[in-house]
Protein backbone atom coordinates (compact mmCIF):
# COMPACT_ATOMS: atom_id res chain seq x y z
CA UNK A 1 0.00 0.00 0.00
CA UNK A 2 0.80 3.73 -0.72
CA UNK A 3 0.68 6.05 2.12
CA UNK A 4 2.34 9.64 2.99
CA UNK A 5 3.74 12.13 1.05
CA UNK A 6 7.45 12.58 0.22
CA UNK A 7 9.19 15.84 -1.00
CA UNK A 8 11.86 14.48 -3.98
CA UNK A 9 13.93 15.40 -6.41
CA UNK A 10 14.35 14.34 -9.62
CA UNK A 11 18.10 15.01 -11.42
CA UNK A 12 18.98 16.51 -14.54
CA UNK A 13 18.68 12.77 -16.54
CA UNK A 14 14.88 12.69 -15.28
CA UNK A 15 15.30 10.32 -13.02
CA UNK A 16 13.05 10.10 -10.13
CA UNK A 17 14.13 8.02 -6.55
CA UNK A 18 10.76 6.22 -5.39
CA UNK A 19 10.66 6.44 -1.35
CA UNK A 20 12.01 2.84 0.16
CA UNK A 21 8.29 2.45 1.49
CA UNK A 22 7.12 2.27 -1.61
CA UNK A 23 9.83 -0.07 -3.53
CA UNK A 24 8.71 -2.18 -0.90
CA UNK A 25 5.31 -2.26 -1.58
CA UNK A 26 5.89 -2.50 -5.63
CA UNK A 27 8.40 -5.28 -4.73
CA UNK A 28 5.67 -7.36 -3.40
CA UNK A 29 2.43 -6.60 -5.85
CA UNK A 30 4.15 -5.92 -9.25
CA UNK A 31 8.20 -6.78 -9.09
CA UNK A 32 9.29 -3.40 -9.14
CA UNK A 33 7.30 -2.43 -12.67
CA UNK A 34 5.22 1.00 -12.46
CA UNK A 35 2.80 2.56 -15.32
CA UNK A 36 3.00 6.03 -15.05
CA UNK A 37 0.30 7.98 -16.92
CA UNK A 38 -1.40 11.48 -17.10
CA UNK A 39 -3.88 12.59 -14.23
CA UNK A 40 -6.36 15.17 -15.14
CA UNK A 41 -5.27 17.37 -11.98
CA UNK A 42 -1.71 17.92 -14.31
CA UNK A 43 0.11 15.44 -11.78
CA UNK A 44 1.62 12.24 -12.96
CA UNK A 45 -0.47 8.55 -11.86
CA UNK A 46 2.11 6.10 -10.48
CA UNK A 47 0.42 2.78 -10.71
CA UNK A 48 1.41 -1.07 -10.02
CA UNK A 49 1.12 -3.42 -12.75
CA UNK A 50 -1.56 -4.96 -10.87
CA UNK A 51 -3.33 -1.86 -10.52
CA UNK A 52 -3.07 -0.84 -14.07
CA UNK A 53 -4.35 -3.61 -15.15
CA UNK A 54 -6.87 -3.28 -13.19
CA UNK A 55 -8.03 -0.41 -14.28
CA UNK A 56 -7.44 -1.34 -18.02
CA UNK A 57 -9.96 -3.98 -17.57
CA UNK A 58 -12.76 -1.75 -16.39
CA UNK A 59 -11.85 0.57 -19.04
CA UNK A 60 -11.94 -2.30 -21.81
CA UNK A 61 -15.27 -2.46 -21.04
CA UNK A 62 -16.59 1.04 -22.23
CA UNK A 63 -17.94 0.71 -25.64
CA UNK A 64 -15.84 1.87 -28.43
CA UNK A 65 -18.30 3.39 -30.25
CA UNK A 66 -18.89 6.57 -27.55
CA UNK A 67 -16.29 9.46 -28.06
CA UNK A 68 -15.90 10.13 -24.93
CA UNK A 69 -14.61 6.96 -23.91
CA UNK A 70 -12.44 7.17 -26.77
CA UNK A 71 -10.85 10.13 -25.60
CA UNK A 72 -10.69 8.80 -21.87
CA UNK A 73 -8.86 5.46 -23.78
CA UNK A 74 -6.87 7.57 -26.09
CA UNK A 75 -5.45 9.76 -22.77
CA UNK A 76 -5.45 7.12 -20.12
CA UNK A 77 -3.60 4.18 -22.71
CA UNK A 78 -1.77 6.74 -25.34
CA UNK A 79 0.16 8.97 -22.33
CA UNK A 80 1.41 5.62 -20.31
CA UNK A 81 4.94 4.48 -20.26
CA UNK A 82 6.15 1.40 -18.55
CA UNK A 83 8.90 2.56 -16.13
CA UNK A 84 11.38 -0.26 -14.23
CA UNK A 85 13.23 0.74 -11.52
CA UNK A 86 17.16 0.71 -11.51
CA UNK A 87 19.39 -0.51 -9.01
CA UNK A 88 19.08 2.40 -7.24
CA UNK A 89 15.07 2.58 -6.83
CA UNK A 90 14.83 5.24 -9.18
CA UNK A 91 12.61 5.63 -12.43
CA UNK A 92 13.22 7.57 -15.61
CA UNK A 93 10.30 9.71 -16.41
CA UNK A 94 10.17 11.14 -19.98
CA UNK A 95 10.40 14.86 -20.82
CA UNK A 96 6.66 14.57 -22.13
CA UNK A 97 5.19 13.60 -18.81
CA UNK A 98 7.34 15.60 -16.96
CA UNK A 99 6.86 18.86 -18.55
CA UNK A 100 2.87 17.70 -18.48
CA UNK A 101 2.84 17.47 -14.76
CA UNK A 102 4.92 20.70 -14.23
CA UNK A 103 7.89 18.30 -13.35
CA UNK A 104 11.35 20.13 -13.30
CA UNK A 105 12.91 19.53 -10.20
CA UNK A 106 11.32 19.47 -6.62
CA UNK A 107 8.31 16.16 -6.48
CA UNK A 108 5.68 15.75 -3.92
CA UNK A 109 4.89 12.00 -4.16
CA UNK A 110 1.54 11.34 -2.76
CA UNK A 111 0.04 7.75 -1.08
CA UNK A 112 -3.39 6.47 -2.54
CA UNK A 113 -3.45 3.71 -1.04
CA UNK A 114 -3.36 1.30 -4.17
CA UNK A 115 -0.94 3.79 -6.32
CA UNK A 116 0.38 7.12 -5.78
CA UNK A 117 0.88 11.09 -7.84
CA UNK A 118 4.06 12.61 -8.47
CA UNK A 119 3.02 16.66 -8.33
CA UNK A 120 5.20 19.46 -8.70
CA UNK A 121 5.66 21.49 -5.36
CA UNK A 122 4.18 24.49 -6.39
CA UNK A 123 1.26 22.41 -7.53
CA UNK A 124 1.19 20.03 -4.71
CA UNK A 125 0.73 22.97 -2.25
CA UNK A 126 -1.60 24.54 -4.34
CA UNK A 127 -4.05 21.59 -3.97
CA UNK A 128 -3.05 21.10 -0.42
CA UNK A 129 -4.34 24.64 0.57
CA UNK A 130 -7.62 23.61 -1.55
CA UNK A 131 -7.91 20.18 0.19
CA UNK A 132 -7.64 22.65 3.75
CA UNK A 133 -10.40 24.90 2.56
CA UNK A 134 -12.68 22.30 1.35
CA UNK A 135 -11.99 19.36 4.32
CA UNK A 136 -15.77 19.63 5.73
CA UNK A 137 -16.98 19.40 2.06
CA UNK A 138 -14.83 16.71 1.16
CA UNK A 139 -15.64 14.76 4.24
CA UNK A 140 -19.13 15.25 3.67
CA UNK A 141 -18.67 13.64 0.16
CA UNK A 142 -16.82 10.87 1.11
CA UNK A 143 -19.58 9.92 4.01
CA UNK A 144 -21.82 9.07 0.94
CA UNK A 145 -19.98 6.62 -0.24
CA UNK A 146 -19.95 5.18 3.36
CA UNK A 147 -16.59 6.22 4.14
Amino acid sequence: MFLSRYHHTIDAKGRLSIPGKYREALARRATGVLIVTTDEEQCLAMLPLDEWERRAAKIQTMPDTARASKDYRRSFHGDAVDCTLDGQGRILLPPELRQYAGLDRDVMLVGLYNYFEAWSLARWQAKSAQLARDREQIVGAATGYGV
